[in-house]
C-alpha cells in the first residue's frame, strides 16, 4: 500500500507522505493521526473536517549573498527538504482537500 495517493482519513502514525504547497514538495512524517475536529466545519456543505495533522519534517536556512552596483547584499530564506533524514522541524498541517502521496508505510499491518 506505498507509492499511492492516499486519503487522510487513512493516515496512520509513522506514515511518510508528500504533499505539494506553493509550487514546493514537503516530505512529511505523521507523528499524530488524524482526527473529526469539534468546530471546523466546511464553509459551503457544512460537513466536519478533519483537525490539522501534527507533522515533522526538514527545512533549512539558506544564505546567499549577490553584488549588484557594487554593494553586497545578503538574503536568508528557508527551504524544504524533501527527504525522510533529518526532520528538525515539527509543525502541524492541514491536509483537508490536498492530494497526499503515501511514500513508505512504517507499520505494515
Amino acid at each position: 500500500m506505498e507509492n499511492q495517493v492516499i486519503k487522510i482519513q487513512d493516515l496512520q502514525v509513522g506514515d511518510e507522505i508528500m504533499i505539494s504547497c506553493q509550487a514546493h514538495f514537503k516530505y512529511l512524517r505523521v507523528v499524530r493521526a488524524p482526527r473529526m475536529s469539534k468546530t471546523k466545519v466546511h464553509w459551503n456543505t457544512k460537513q466536519p473536517m478533519y483537525e490539522n495533522v501534527r507533522c515533522t519534517t526538514r527545512q533549512e536556512l539558506v544564505t546567499t549573498t549577490n553584488t549588484w552596483n557594487g554593494t553586497s547584499y545578503t538574503r536568508t530564506h528557508k527551504e524544504w527538504k524533501v527527504t525522510p533524514e533529518d526532520h528538525n522541524l515539527t509543525t502541524s498541517v492541514d491536509l483537508n482537500y490536498r492530494q497526499i502521496w503515501l511514500v513508505r508505510r512504517e507499520n505494515n499491518n
